[in-house]
């Protein structure tokens, strides 16, 4: 059979879809066709388990091509019907507008450009750690290929630079990005905002250059895959020159980008490829074809799962040690390693949480992580391991001062399978990474975010780099776990949750030392709690995080009715029952006390209190900043008093 048909059929049902649900990208399913056939056609899939260990994976990081995907994976029978197909873009279909990894069989969430180029890199990186932990000279478990499909948009965004600059450096040559040159964008031709020579941009980068000219030839684009698996030493790019809407109406315009064809419009495109014009149709042949090829990747894989199974003889605990990382539970190794920290001291919750990811991380190692070149200032790596660059067994990576590739990054590395990631900047640069870490929690991944520097009392470095606005983003992104400790006991249970949950996770460390007092896990389990009981009868609460909650007992100390709230994370102690919560706040006057802007508090304090940031910092020393902002004790107790109407 023609390959050209298989590739028309793709085209032809990804419009039906498109034009069906009357929403969608229809100019790069008609571009990208032969691509995407060719690299499913290439990939390793196991169509009896999606989620086979060693399987290729595949990154649309042009997530617009949703429709053709769908296609796609219908066609090699990914668990993808037709009557998915007819769903496409509806709500809680299993074919949503953009990809979505609650798809079985969808690698990545990808629409957001550029993302995927960086998640790519994380998939490739893990599996390189995996094959240096578990491979063995004679039996190989991990192999696999992470191919990456990204377009001019992508190329455009500030992330992919990022990912393609951080895997030239690691020569991960597993790793082969596929570029759909079609060179349009929404607003028109490329050559408007871009004039880039992308061949000099990746043979600087040390990349292996592919160059496809004929975007249609399936035999090229095969040459071509073969010859970048075949590449040792640099990730691949392989460069397809396409045409946008190829075979339409609208060939080689932005007009095909996202507006959907007409029924009749579509009719006339299968007519002219000579195909059925019957919708949501394709040739028996054609599935019988690709049934073959399925077949034949089937047997391969049956040879792996012996290996698999030899290898669990040979090496037993190696085997074991696999099923712990792709089985990883919570245990009471790790919980009696955290009661065995619940020590006093008086450090900062940066220098309590360094002592703690290592005391941790020794019994957890499916885990790898690293900063955006802050290491020595946030202290969030590991001290007894080397860092990842020709040996890919260790644990911490350097990922330079790439702040949002390294989210993305790190997203990668947990959509592996088997695998957790850390990592970690100055709060003030999480907005840097925003994109990233919002992509982590709509995939619900166990990322750990770990930002240190996290008030305006940083210092002399000055507004910029002391953080004010960032810890409301947080709070307000959708599943994410904001940790604020304000001591070694408060770290401890960040980690508990973490690790127990395996939930997207954010732990906000400070530069100062605090009072370490050893305290219950279990109620800052509960995201908030008493600390401090008020001395006689109690007239006002003040609730804080972090080492505001230091200040705050001190101030507590020297007042009568004062009750101290620790609310070390906020979406935890939301899901406590209302008797709780009652219990803990009460309802008399509410005090927030935070080194940060005020609107977290307001569903708590209401017409409270607020000793909050709203402005900007200033550059100057501690002493200077707290005369200035009036975050001194004395300034702090006045406005209570105040407040309260003291006499």
């Amino acid at each position: 059979m023609k390959e050209s048909i298989i590739v028309n059929s793709l085209r032809a049902i990804s419009l039906d879809a498109i034009t069906n649900s009357k929403s969608g990208h229809p100019g790069v399913c008609l571009s990208a066709g032969p691509i995407f056939y060719s690299v499913f056609k290439n990939m390793k899939i196991d169509t009896n388990n999606l989620k086979y260990y060693n399987r290729d994976f595949f990154v649309a990081s042009a997530g617009h091509a949703s429709s053709l995907l769908y296609s796609t994976m219908h066609l090699f029978n990914m668990g993808i019907s037709l009557e998915d197909l007819k769903n496409f873009r509806k709500i809680n279909s299993v074919t949503p507008g953009h990809p979505e990894i609650s798809t079985n069989g969808v690698d990545c969430a990808t629409g957001p450009l550029g993302q995927g180029v960086a998640n790519s890199v994380g998939l490739a990186l893990a599996s390189k750690h995996m094959q240096a932990v578990f491979n063995k000279k004679d039996i190989t478990l991990f192999n696999n290929y992470i191919y990456c499909f990204f377009g001019d948009g992508c190329l455009m965004e500030g992330v992919s630079l990022e990912a393609f600059s951080l895997a030239s450096k690691l020569k991960l040559d597993n790793l082969i990005f596929i570029y759909d040159r079609n060179n349009k964008t929404i607003e028109g031709s490329l050559d408007i905002t871009f004039s880039e020579d992308v061949f000099k941009k990746f043979e600087a980068l040390n990349f292996n250059i592919i160059s496809v000219k004929n975007g249609n030839s399936v035999e090229d684009i095969d040459n071509a895959i073969n010859k970048a698996k075949g590449h040792k030493g640099s990730p691949s790019v392989i460069i397809v020159d396409t045409l946008l809407g190829f075979g339409s109406h609208v060939e080689d315009s932005e007009l095909s980008h996202g507006k959907p064809f007409t029924k009749e419009q579509v009719l006339t495109y299968k007519q002219k490829h000579g195909l059925s014009g019957k919708e949501f149709e394709i040739d028996k042949k054609v599935y019988e074809f690709v049934n073959k090829l399925n077949t034949k990747k089937q047997k391969d894989i049956l040879k792996e799962k012996k290996s698999l199974e030899l290898y669990k003889k040979r090496y037993p605990n190696d085997y074991e040690k696999l099923e712990k990382y792709y089985n990883f539970e919570f245990n009471n190794e790790i919980l009696n390693e955290i009661k065995k920290l619940n020590t006093e001291n008086n450090l900062s919750t940066r220098e309590n949480n360094h002592y703690v990811l290592n005391e941790i991380f020794e019994k957890v190692l499916n885990v790898i992580g690293g900063s955006a070149d802050v290491n020595t200032s946030s202290m969030v790596y590991l001290k007894n391991e080397k860092y990842i660059n020709e040996d890919f067994a260790e644990r911490n990576v350097h990922f330079g001062v790439r702040e949002h590739a390294m989210g993305a990054i790190s997203n990668g590395i947990c959509l592996f399978g088997g695998m957790l990631a850390f990592c970690s900047c100055y709060l003030s640069f999480a907005d840097y990474l925003k994109p990233a870490l919002r992509m982590t929690c709509l995939m619900d991944l166990p990322v750990l975010y770990e930002f240190s520097h996290d008030n305006v009392l940083i210092g002399e470095d000055g507004p910029t780099h002391q953080p004010v606005e960032q810890l409301v983003t947080l709070r307000a992104t959708p599943n994410l776990n904001v940790f604020r400790p304000y001591n070694l006991t408060e770290i401890l249970a960040s980690y508990y949750f973490y690790l127990k949950n395996k939930k997207p996770t954010a732990i906000i460390l400070s530069k100062e030392k605090v009072n370490n007092q050893v305290g219950n896990i279990k109620n800052a389990l509960k995201g908030g709690y008493t600390i401090f009981k008020e001395k006689g009868e109690l007239k006002a609460v003040i609730l804080s995080s972090g080492m505001e909650v230091d200040t705050a007992i001190e101030v507590a100390k020297e007042m009568e009715g004062i009750r101290v709230v620790s609310l070390p994370c906020f979406e935890v102690f939301d899901k406590q029952s209302e008797k709780y919560k009652y219990e803990v706040l009460t309802d008399k006057p509410k005090i927030a006390l935070e080194l940060s802007s005020s609107y977290s508090y307001h569903k708590y304090v209401g017409e409270g209190l607020y000793l909050t940031m709203d402005t900007f910092g200033k550059s100057g020393k501690v002493t200077e900043l707290k005369d200035e902002f009036g975050f001194t004790k004395e300034a702090i107790k006045n406005k209570i008093k105040n407040f309260l109407k003291y006499e």
